[in-house]
């Protein structure tokens, strides 16, 4: 039997296994050899029984999800610190309100992004560049139908 065979046997073993059925019985009656087989799927059904689910503690989580936050504020208020501009988000004594944010609390906030920032110049300005578009259009076609005439 090739190897890619076995890795599906035993695939779908550990699938099932992990569904809550054994069909160790029905795979032996089923594949050839049995003598090989039989051990690597009884082995696969012990480490089934002697594995538990295990799950962090609620503390531990909280803790972890705490210094995550904090680590990533820090990061972003010394990269916004670093910044020769600051953005326009920015308003006075906001770096320093990030700054304490970062040292006692989780909650920091970011910049808004790029467009968010400035959604209405930059609807303002396609507006204006469609006018501008569609009146040159109207002045080439104007220039172009006289010099036609000529």
């Amino acid at each position: 039997m090739a190897d890619r065979e076995w890795i599906e046997i035993l695939a779908t073993h550990a699938d099932k296994l992990n569904v809550g059925t054994n069909e160790e019985t029905e795979y032996l009656a089923t594949f050839e050899h049995q003598d090989t087989l039989q051990p690597l799927l009884s082995l696969a059904r012990k480490v089934k029984n002697a594995l538990a689910p295990v799950e962090p503690d609620p503390a531990f989580r909280e803790d972890l999800r705490r210094s995550l936050l904090a680590t990533a504020c820090q990061r972003l208020v010394s990269r916004l610190g670093r910044s020769a501009e600051r953005p326009r988000s920015l308003r006075a004594g906001q770096l320093e309100r990030a700054n304490s944010q970062a040292e006692g609390s989780t909650e920091c906030q970011r910049p808004a992004p790029f467009f968010r920032r400035y959604k209405k110049e930059i609807l303002i300005g396609a507006a204006a560049l469609g006018s501008i578009v569609s009146v040159a259009g109207i002045v080439a076609y104007w220039i172009y139908a006289r010099t036609a005439r000529a």
